[in-house]
């Protein structure tokens, strides 16, 4: 009776084994639900991301060291009635800019964005712009669109170029007290206070840096700019407080464009939350 049976409880057997076989294949052939697909599809994308670079907003600031090249002005006319043209050398001795970005890495590679700098600058006594004695305080500010591409933006340290454009703000604000003629023979102290903005285009501003990265999100390097702009409109006041005779308003003089380059170097913090 045993032996009878071998044959069927092997044949049983052999047909549950199959069975269980023929229902796992059936299920793995099945659709994928709405839920499993978009799992699927986020791991890849987030694989992806990981193997290619990030993408997202992206926010730096840089501290600087400026230096410029080339003029504030042409041919205006110096207090003491003679035709000058004002350097930036002769009239600045270094600035300190603050950079700061603000735009959206579109690729791992690609970069769009503005860019804005707020700088001191520290001047120079001289005749023309800041004359012994006076106090003197100029800043600027530049502003622009900016596109930027980075060369290796997976690597530990990633080189990059970026090129923009912009406007230029220059404000200067003179005090001092000089010697005003009245009359013939006759001269007077007066308490000038004079206050001037030039502004005008920047042509191209070139920046060359490298991230080195420091976690997923931050990432610090250095940053060189260098730009070509144009002073081409000069507006302002000038006051006149004449001693004895009281406050009187002055004008600004005539002058031509101030064709310049302008140069910073520093350290930059780049943040990509994404």
């Amino acid at each position: 009776m045993s032996t009878m049976n071998s044959p069927f409880r092997w044949t049983l057997s052999l047909a549950v084994a199959l069975g269980v076989v023929t229902s796992a294949q059936a299920q793995d052939s099945e659709p994928l639900t709405e839920t499993e697909t978009e799992t699927r599809t986020t791991t890849v994308t987030t694989e992806q991301v990981k193997h290619e670079g990030r993408i997202g907003p992206e926010f730096a600031v840089s501290g600087n060291v400026g230096f410029g090249a080339g003029y504030v002005y042409k041919d205006g006319m110096s207090p003491a009635g003679t035709v000058e043209s004002l350097k930036i050398t002769d009239s600045a001795k270094v600035s300190i800019p603050v950079i700061v970005e603000v735009g959206f890495r579109a690729t791992p590679k690609f970069y769009l964005g503005v860019w804005g700098s707020w700088e001191k600058v520290f001047t120079k006594e001289n005749p023309v712009s800041c004359p012994t004695g006076f106090d003197c305080s100029t800043y600027q500010w530049r502003v622009g669109p900016e596109i930027r591409y980075h060369l290796s933006p997976m690597g530990h340290f990633d080189p990059w170029i970026g090129l923009g454009v912009g406007l230029e703000f220059l404000k200067s604000h003179v005090q001092g007290t000089t010697q005003v003629p009245v009359a013939p023979g006759v001269v007077l102290p007066a308490e000038v206070d004079t206050r001037v903005t030039d502004r005008g285009p920047t042509f191209a501003r070139i920046a060359l840096g490298g991230d080195i990265r420091l976690s997923r999100s931050f990432s610090v390097g250095p940053i060189i700019t260098a730009s070509i702009g144009n002073y081409t409109v000069r507006t302002g006041t000038q006051t006149l407080n004449i001693t004895g005779v009281g406050e009187r308003p002055g004008t600004l003089a005539n002058v031509d464009d101030g064709f310049h380059g302008l140069f910073t170097v520093g350290l930059r913090l780049a943040i990509l939350p994404l």
